[in-house]
């Protein structure tokens, strides 16, 4: 058995902090503590991947890895053996993580003697793909995604433009919390992904253009349109994601790459714009939008979106979902992910 190394997505990472203490991996952290972000700075240092949330102990938690756990064990995978995690601070850039994520890669492969599988969760695809994009030799027999933006998701953009939930009556982790991590905008539609559609859409539209997001209210430009800082911040940030771009669209593909693909769902593939303002409901949200902003998907990502490695040519499989999140969290993603392995 190839030793396998998993990459987790967004939130899958504790952070702490000695002043603030934890600001995320704990209950607590749902319905409030730290923001994630500020303008200042980040705050708190990586810890070990977060399994569970408890909820109530001993009685309920909130899943976030240990029942993949259990199923990878249950095909055999030992922790610290053949089984191993990468954790990170998922608010910096991809492609700074990248570097390190090489660097385990292949010191796990020289333990092994020879080369490993990867398995990416949701944002841990395109981090995969961005260590392929940093070292273009790396040791690595298969790679495995499930639910992960390799093109980009309209719903990041929602996230990031109305702020995101962690549970019910819980806190709202606002858009200038997301704006403030570097790595916020590593997931919006990919410039060969990204269309428009509406009122006044000429075509000539670019995501990656400040004006644009300051046109239709974007973000942190709901409420901050002409703040100098938030202009400087965002005009770097897209600079940068452009780029990021470039670097993934070069990476090359790994010998073999299965990507686990959510379908069954309306999923947005447009930003739309109504007088003169983007439309991004969210996931499970879209009565109402043109058919032209809706294809099949996981509710997040179409088949398309979650398998667009440029140049690679990936086994698709797919499942059925309710939402997005089943892509990394059901027993028929466990499945799946443990058929791709096998």
């Amino acid at each position: 058995m190839r030793p396998l190394l998993v990459v987790p997505g967004l939130f899958s990472t504790e952070i702490h902090d000695d002043e603030l203490g934890w600001v995320w991996g704990r209950f607590r952290n749902l319905y409030g503590g730290p923001p994630i972000a500020t303008l200042e700075g980040l705050r708190g240092r990586p810890g070990g991947i977060v399994r569970v949330i408890p909820i109530i102990p001993r009685i309920f938690d909130y899943d976030i890895m240990l029942s993949l756990e259990r199923a990878l064990g249950g095909a055999g995978y030992r922790v610290d053996e053949t089984l191993h995690y990468f954790a990170y601070d998922w608010r910096l850039r991809m492609m700074d993580l990248a570097v390190t994520l090489a660097a385990e890669v292949r010191r796990i492969a020289e333990r092994a003697g020879g080369p490993i599988d990867m398995l990416g969760l949701s944002n841990g695809g395109p981090m995969i793909r961005a260590a392929f994009a940093v070292d273009r030799t790396l040791p690595v027999e298969r790679v495995v995604t499930s639910g992960s933006a390799h093109g980009g998701t309209v719903e990041t953009l929602a996230c990031l433009d109305r702020g995101f939930q962690f549970a019910p009556l819980g806190r709202t982790v606002s858009p200038e919390q997301f704006m403030a991590c570097p790595g916020a905008l590593e997931a919006i539609p990919s410039p060969a992904q990204t269309k428009f559609v509406g009122d006044g859409v000429t075509g000539s539209e670019d995501l990656y253009d400040l004006e644009t997001w300051r046109r239709l209210r974007l973000s942190v430009f709901r409420k901050h349109p002409d703040d100098p800082t938030w202009i400087d911040v965002m005009a770097k940030r897209l600079a940068d994601m452009r780029e990021t771009w470039r670097a993934l669209d070069a990476a090359p593909a790994p010998r073999r790459l299965i990507c686990v693909c959510g379908a069954g769902l309306p999923t947005q593939i447009a930003i739309v714009v109504r007088k003169g303002r983007a439309c991004l409901p969210g996931e499970g949200k879209l009565a109402g939008l043109p058919p032209a902003a809706i294809a099949d998907g996981d509710g997040a990502l179409t088949v398309e979106q979650a398998s667009a490695w440029t140049g690679a040519e990936p086994e698709i499989v797919r499942i059925s979902v309710g939402r997005h999140r089943d892509t990394v969290r059901t027993p028929a993603a466990f499945a799946a992910i443990v058929k791709s392995l096998g």
